[in-house]
């Protein structure tokens, strides 16, 4: 009977303690909105932004892929895309690194501070319509042949979209870099040089592509620059002993940086255009210039490289008489991939999926394919590539390079254009101006929103991502090839 009794005293204590603990609940959810500050929104305030403006995006990409303007001149781009970042707050410095087309857009304030790039110029000869045989729009010569229209577009509604989170109540910092001509790599090199980029904590960027992936790889390092040569000029037939040709030093020195080829390691690319070689048969050439990419997997085999080209331009300038001048334009390392950023990036994209195609647009990705000669199990990338374990080496360069080599930065790329279609082609162009690339740049846009609020929200990646980045860093100096006094170009001709 003891024993009962006390259990059930037990009980009743039980139960007092448990209808107190009740009251006080009560009472303290009829207080709390009164006691504590309003929720902090996560990632999916961001996400929802950009399915709720998708239209609006949509017409942004519309407006940039219809503009078509190769680098540093993307003035209607550059205002477009400013007049949508202003209208949602963000403060707009423009012209910087002495690049009209160049600007910073900032919203927030503290730490992190997160950026995100924006790339809009399109390339030139590559004119097309939205359509699936090759057709070149008529008010334009230029095409976004790179899905840099939808580029632009994705990053700035990631930009807005993360913007969201720290209006309501979030702190740090959200930058959208509007970097001009990638294509020559010349914008963020000199914005970088200027100093844009020293306070940042984290960058993200992303490209379309063919597939939708985690971009855990190097690229090539990347020098352009333009040799100079200046002769005499002779009536070609009555005296040409009296001339010193300027086109004949171009020529030697293409023959010699074609037998340089030979003896190069197999990563190394070299390629040339001659921008001008005279005016017309019967005057010896007294001006030419040729503009070269030198390109390798690390930039101290550019380095080398480098030295030999210019010993090939000196001695064309002796067998023909002539001078010689180099111009170097950019310089751009390779990117530097940051192992936890890259972690991040795929789990945001495992859980927003890559973009989903309807029938209609596997269609005209299925004709893309065959009118450009390209025979393909898949008409459009629907699935999410795995992430390597170790970085891949990849055969394209870009600016982003310098940057990396500055601060840690998360790449992607998102299936925006029809499986298989080779880089800087009328393909490209064709579906970047559809649905097709519009669904992909969605995917970009929440992609990097959301990793931009995990860092928000988690300063520790920040910190992860930097000693990632220090550890990459160290593997040998940096050594810029871009002379310290060199503007940046006002025209990448």
């Amino acid at each position: 009977m003891v024993n009962i009794y006390y259990d059930a005293r037990r009980e009743s204590n039980a139960m007092k303690k448990l209808c107190l603990r009740f009251s006080f609940l009560l009472l303290v959810s009829l207080f709390w909105p009164v006691w504590t500050a309003p929720a902090t929104p996560d990632k999916a305030t961001a996400i929802e932004w950009v399915e709720e403006h998708a239209a609006d995006l949509g017409e942004l990409n519309h407006d940039i892929w219809s503009f078509a303007e190769i680098g540093l001149e993307e003035t209607r781009s550059a205002a477009a895309l400013q007049d949508v970042l202003r209208a949602n707050g963000f403060t707009i410095e423009s012209g910087v690194a002495n690049m009209p087309t160049a600007f910073v857009a900032s919203y927030g304030s503290g730490r992190p501070i997160i950026g995100i790039l924006a790339e809009y110029d399109a390339l030139p000869g590559l004119s097309q319509q939205a359509a699936t045989e090759r057709v070149a729009r008529d008010e334009v010569k230029a095409g976004h042949g790179c899905g840099h229209s939808v580029f632009a577009t994705a990053s700035t509604g990631a930009a807005i979209a993360a913007k969201q989170f720290l209006a309501e109540g979030g702190s740090g910092t959200i930058r959208l870099y509007g970097t001009p001509a990638e294509e020559t790599g010349i914008g963020k090199t000199f914005m970088l040089r200027d100093g844009l980029f020293d306070d940042v904590d984290v960058i993200f960027s992303w490209h379309a592509n063919d597939k939708t992936q985690v971009s855990f790889a190097y690229t090539k390092a990347l020098t352009s620059m333009k040799f100079r040569f200046h002769g005499l000029p002779a009536h070609s037939s009555t005296s040409p002993h009296q001339g010193r040709s300027a086109l004949d030093a171009v020529e030697l020195m293409n023959i010699g940086a074609n037998y340089l080829r030979e003896h190069v390691k197999p990563d190394t690319r070299i390629h040339y255009v001659i921008t001008h070689g005279g005016d017309q048969p019967n005057v010896v050439p007294p001006e030419a210039e040729v503009w070269y990419y030198l390109r390798a997997n690390k930039h101290y085999d550019v380095e080398d490289y480098f030295e030999r080209l210019k010993k090939i331009a000196e001695g064309a300038a002796l067998m023909t008489g002539t001078s010689w001048e180099l111009q170097v334009d950019s310089d751009n390392h390779e990117v530097l991939p940051n192992r936890p950023l890259s972690e991040l990036i795929y789990k945001n994209l495992e859980h927003i999926g890559p973009p989903k195609f309807t029938d209609e647009e596997k269609a005209f990705a299925r004709a893309v394919q065959e009118s450009g000669g390209m025979e393909h199990e898949v008409a459009l990338s629907e699935t999410l590539e795995p992430l390597t374990d170790e970085p891949g080496q990849g055969l394209a360069s870009t600016d982003v390079g310098d940057v990396s080599w500055r601060v840690p930065v998360g790449r992607l790329t998102v299936a925006t254009y029809a499986y298989g279609s080779p880089g800087h082609s009328w393909q490209i162009v064709a579906c970047t101006g559809t649905s097709i690339g519009e669904k992909g740049l969605l995917v970009a846009a929440k992609a990097m929103a959301a990793s931009a609020v995990d860092v928000f929200l988690d300063p520790s990646i920040a910190e992860a991502a930097r000693e990632d980045f220090d550890r990459r860093r160290q593997a040998y100096p940096f050594v810029s090839l871009l002379p310290p006094d060199r503007e940046a170009p006002k025209t990448i001709r």
